[in-house]
């Protein structure tokens, strides 16, 4: 390792080389736009730089950066939801999209992913961070060490993420169904179209 406070730039490329795209994969899933993940993954990475290599003491900088990363990217949708922002699927940042040629599956697809995104929206960062890494494929060690909390206490923390998780859902697809509803009551003319 480097003098306190200064990295040795290849000792760092090799963290960056070994991160960076998964780190791209998972702040994918939440942003749903190549560009917002990439720069989201730049900054947690400008971030551990300036913060010199004490943050990878022990081998922690992978951990660190997924804590970061996942926070902006929680972050980042939070903030869009507030502004009331309802993105489109796009199907090019979305390789499963491409295979659904069916518009009704595009439209189905898109209306679960936003319920998806909204209710991970309104859950606490910690519990949305913890979902987002289990659903990346993190071990419970990896979680444990990414959010610092002993690996034992992962699978706990994750079922009751998961159960808050299940009633925000619901919660938004039953507010679904009432606002479709309220929507044919007002126009029945419309129903038969």
């Amino acid at each position: 390792m480097a003098m306190a406070g200064t990295w040795i730039e290849a000792e760092f490329e090799a963290i960056f080389r070994e991160h960076f795209e998964r780190m791209v994969r998972i702040t994918r899933r939440v942003l749903r736009s190549d560009a917002e993940a990439e720069e989201v993954c730049a900054d947690a990475f400008m971030k551990l730089y300036r913060s010199g290599p004490g943050v990878a003491a022990g081998g922690a900088a992978g951990a660190w950066l997924y804590r970061v990363a996942t926070r902006a990217s929680i972050d980042r949708l939070r903030h869009s939801k507030r502004r009331g922002v309802e993105e489109e699927l796009d199907a090019e940042s979305c390789g499963e999209a491409n295979d659904l040629a069916d518009p009704l599956t595009r439209v189905m697809r898109s209306e679960r992913i936003s319920a998806v995104r909204s209710a991970l929206a309104r859950l606490k960062p910690e519990k949305a961070q913890l979902l987002l890494l289990r659903h990346s494929g993190f071990s419970y060690q990896e979680i444990g060490e990414a959010m610092q909390v002993k690996a034992a206490s992962v699978g706990t923390m994750l079922a009751r993420a998961e159960a808050e998780f299940s009633t925000e859902y619901q919660r938004r697809q039953d507010l679904n169904k009432r606002e479709a509803r309220w929507r044919i009551a007002s126009h029945p003319s419309e129903e038969g179209r």
